[in-house]
């Protein structure tokens, strides 16, 4: 299988996605969000939790199994079978870094079947360093 890795973008194809947001008790969200994965590695695998975000569930039309998918091939021996592996693979792509004056925290995008990815990747040890956010595609 080819790595996930050729597929992320650095720039961002679905913008006008993570610019719709609306004010949801007192909180303003993005209206297509409706979960996340977030990951760290203990120095020995990929430790992760399933979090479901704004009290939604899995919209029609998304395939469950495509965010499974895209977990697992972001974690394999063809992506980031380590935390080094992923901050190597940061520092390669420098245009990602979310703030200019730090090598910390990298953002990157993969468009998929019925969902859209905002990747955000941190490289701090001892931090959550995988932020799989997943949105749906507008139709």
């Amino acid at each position: 299988m080819k790595s996930i890795l050729d597929e992320l973008k650095t720039e961002c194809p679905f913008s006008d996605i993570l610019e719709d947001k609306e004010l949801v008790d007192g909180h303003i969200v993005f209206k297509k969000k409706f979960m996340h994965i977030r990951a760290d590695f203990d120095g020995y695998r990929w430790q992760n939790t399933i979090w479901p975000y704004n009290n939604r569930t899995c919209p029609e039309g998304v395939d469950a199994k495509e965010i499974d998918e895209v977990y697992s091939r972001l974690v394999s021996s063809n992506g980031f079978e380590t935390l080094k592996d992923m901050t190597e693979f940061c520092y390669q792509h420098p245009e990602a870094k979310v703030n200019e004056h730090s090598d910390q925290e990298y953002n990157f995008y993969f468009v998929g079947k019925t969902c859209n990815f905002w990747i955000r990747l941190i490289t701090r040890r001892g931090d959550y360093n995988i932020y799989l956010h997943a949105f749906e595609k507008d139709v």
